[in-house]
């Protein structure tokens, strides 16, 4: 069977787009939740930015240090989902407000390109 130079060329293109997608999905299996991990502190900010079309959740959780003299370090993360229905971001509005210390799990994902937040921290649960 002869394959026309049309048929080879959609050929081409399927084959490359197909590489292309196979490797974007290894690069997400082998980054995606590359470590986890706890953080303790005061949930200093939480807001929603982005476009229309890119909107995501980026909060800042103060961690203080054992002795009163040191500098507080500012650690930034973003959530999953950021719906108001969302039970995390409801636990983080919640101890935004309290400014009670809380401890935050989180999974840190590497090399995200197709996500709309520059942090690389997602926030997986709130513990008070």
């Amino acid at each position: 069977m002869k394959l026309g130079p049309r048929v080879k060329i959609g050929l081409g293109i399927f084959l490359v787009v197909g590489l292309l997608a196979a490797w974007q999905g290894f690069r997400y299996w082998w980054y995606h939740a590359y470590s986890t991990g706890e953080r303790t502190g005061i949930v200093r900010k939480l807001s929603v930015k982005g476009t229309p079309l890119c909107k995501y959740a980026e909060g800042e959780l103060a961690l203080s240090g054992s002795m009163p003299t040191q500098n507080v370090e500012v650690w930034t993360f973003s959530v999953d989902h950021h719906a108001d229905n969302d039970p995390i971001m409801k636990q983080l509005r919640e101890a935004e407000r309290s400014g009670a210390r809380v401890t935050l799990k989180y999974r840190q994902d590497l090399k995200s390109w197709w996500r709309c937040t520059p942090e690389e921290y997602f926030v997986t649960a709130v513990e008070k």
